[in-house]
């Protein structure tokens, strides 16, 4: 691990204090921040996001807040893509990337590459397992997962039906999930994880 780059990740749900422990962080050791926020990717959704303020930011740069429309789809790879830039300029300032947010899969992407996110999205099939998980219902759905691919069903709930959807497109386009067993980490990761009382 001793070539790789470093990283510091701050995870945790809402409301737990990682956005200040990030600040204090980046303000101790020379560092900027990419968040790790699904929703926070979006415009003019703050209130709810819990979106950290300039006053709260204390000149320390936030990378990918507000960078998409909410009727816009954003994928685990185009974030993946993105975060891997901001962290490759943030190095080349000699700075220290911190990955901050609560969105496990977008820190998964990040940590561990998820070829899979690769395979674009298949617009028709999805609608179809829409339309199946609709009429049937998710536990249906999550059925036809486990029917294909159990360990992948029983790491995905019934309930996450965008998960379960995503999971059977890449199946069907490769016809299998790379095992999650043998991911390597592409980061020298020093990983903090926040459960604070909101």
């Amino acid at each position: 691990m001793e070539n790789l780059q470093k990283l510091a990740v701050i995870c945790g749900p809402t409301a737990s204090g990682k956005s200040a422990v990030a600040v204090a962080l980046a303000k101790a050791v020379g560092g900027e921040i990419i968040s790790a926020d699904s929703m926070q990717i979006y415009r003019g959704m703050n209130i709810g996001t819990a979106k950290i303020t300039p006053h709260e930011a204390e000149g320390i740069p936030h990378h990918l807040i507000d960078i998409a429309e909410p009727n816009e789809l954003f994928s685990v790879a185009k974030y993946q893509r993105m975060a891997q830039q901001c962290m490759d300029e943030i190095a080349a300032r000699g700075k220290l990337p911190i990955l901050c947010g609560g969105t496990g899969l977008y820190i998964e992407s990040v940590l561990y590459g998820h070829d899979q996110a690769n395979v674009p999205p298949a617009p028709n099939y999805r609608a179809d397992l829409e339309a199946y998980a609709a009429q049937n219902g998710v536990q249906a759905l999550h059925d036809l997962l486990r029917a294909k691919q159990p360990q992948a069903a029983a790491d995905i709930h019934p309930n996450n039906v965008k998960r379960v959807i995503r999971a059977l497109e890449i199946l069907k386009a490769r016809g299998s999930l790379p095992a999650e067993a043998i991911r390597v980490p592409r980061y020298h990761a020093a990983m903090v994880g926040l459960d604070l009382p909101r």
